[in-house]
């Protein structure tokens, strides 16, 4: 991919449609995220840049979120879809930060990210339920025991036949 010599201009679609050109409109991030660097181009390339960069806020801790929420069954911070104003406060700030910390610092690798969760303390926990760790942590929001959630009927579809030795593992395969 590469970038024009010099960029079009975009404008307002009226009504969503292409053929309705409103007025013209400059290029800039939304209001509610922090702003670019000074220096950075103000395109595509500029905006890539700016979002991994391990500086920016939101990025690192969105991807850790969603990778703690796979294996647990639920994220850090509840909504994993909102981050902003109306989002739920995280369970745990601290872990949040320290994995989006770690995320950036091993360069983004989720492979390093999903072999540092599965061999945590919480992720390795019995999902056995104790009176008292139920009266603590009715949701497990704090992980006081392992993960326990309902699998997609796919994955049970899929670890049956892979169990069995019938899971065909090319795509557009028989079923």
């Amino acid at each position: 991919m590469k970038e024009l010599p010099q960029p079009r201009d975009a404008f307002v679609l009226l009504r969503g449609e292409y053929d309705k050109i409103g007025p013209k409109v400059e290029r800039a991030l939304f209001r509610a995220l922090p702003p670019m660097p000074a220096g950075e181009p103000n395109n595509r390339l500029g905006f890539a840049r700016w979002l991994v960069d391990g500086k920016h806020p939101l990025t690192g801790r969105i991807w850790v979120n969603r990778a703690w929420e796979r294996f647990f069954g639920i994220g850090i911070v509840k909504t994993s879809e909102n981050f902003g104003s109306q989002a739920e406060w995280p369970s745990n700030p601290a872990l949040l930060d320290w994995l989006a910390v770690e995320f950036v610092d091993r360069k983004w690798d989720m492979k390093a990210m999903q072999k540092l969760i599965m061999t945590s303390s919480a992720y390795r926990r019995s999902a056995a339920v104790t009176p008292e760790m139920l009266e603590k942590d009715p949701d497990n929001r704090l992980v006081a025991r392992g993960p326990r959630f309902r699998l997609p009927a796919e994955v049970i579809r899929d670890q049956a036949l892979w169990t069995a030795g019938l899971l065909v593992d090319k795509q557009g395969g028989p079923a």
